[in-house]
């Protein structure tokens, strides 16, 4: 963690990502809608900032979903059944990408143990989902599919994480439980009661699962160079 964690630009940038995500969740609250929908145009892009200076390896792919991120966090802002489908398939893509990368930097993992790990984030949200399967239509599959996916990435966070007790799997598995928490609040306001607070509380939330998920992957991107 000390590689980049007192790393001058490492700093900078997470300041100025903490500092536009409390700005966004504020004027989310305030319904400014035209600078909620600015700030959630740059917002994750300051992430993007943060990982391209700080990581050596600089992880195209990674880039490339955080750019899908972007797009989905955007398409979300509307109730419209369309572009919340358009935000889920930017997600999926999000997701994916990430589950890609995870796979990758996880050398000890077996399907046998990432699948009982899923468990305990498959039968929850899949619950959710299924609550709201009327509501969302055509989306319903997609909604599924990302499920599924948050799924077995929190089984491969939760195994990785008792295999290897350390900040860089503390990092993935804090990311995933913010995601599955997420789902919980999206399910609430899209589609039960709408309660104001949790609007902004949805983007705190949905900025440090990215935030995690990306100093996992700036650990992970350590480790390797170490170990080389």
């Amino acid at each position: 963690m000390n590689d980049f964690h007192f790393n001058k630009n490492f700093k900078i940038f997470t300041t100025l990502f903490v500092l536009l995500t409390l700005i966004l969740s504020f004027v989310t609250y305030q319904k400014y809608q035209s600078l909620e929908f600015y700030f959630r145009l740059i917002c994750i892009p300051s992430l993007m900032v943060l990982y391209f200076v700080t990581s050596e390896q600089k992880n195209k792919l990674y880039l490339f979903s955080l750019a899908c991120a972007t797009v989905s966090n955007v398409f979300f802002l509307s109730n419209e059944s369309m572009f919340l489908k358009y935000g889920l398939i930017a997600f999926l893509i999000y997701r994916i990408i990430t589950l890609i990368i995870v796979i990758k930097k996880s050398q000890k993992l077996t399907l046998f143990s990432v699948a009982i790990g899923s468990i305990f984030f498959l039968f929850p949200l899949l619950y959710f989902i299924v609550l709201i399967e009327d509501s969302v239509g055509q989306s319903f599959f997609v909604g599924l599919i990302n499920i599924v996916l948050v799924s077995f990435l929190g089984g491969m966070a939760l195994t990785n994480y008792l295999l290897e007790n350390n900040f860089k799997h503390i990092s993935l598995l804090t990311s995933t439980l913010l995601y599955t928490f997420l789902v919980l609040i999206f399910v609430i306001q899209k589609f039960y009661v709408f309660i104001q607070v949790l609007d902004p509380m949805g983007i705190i939330v949905l900025m440090a699962a990215h935030y995690f998920f990306c100093v996992y992957l700036l650990l992970a991107e350590k480790q390797k160079d170490s170990n080389q």
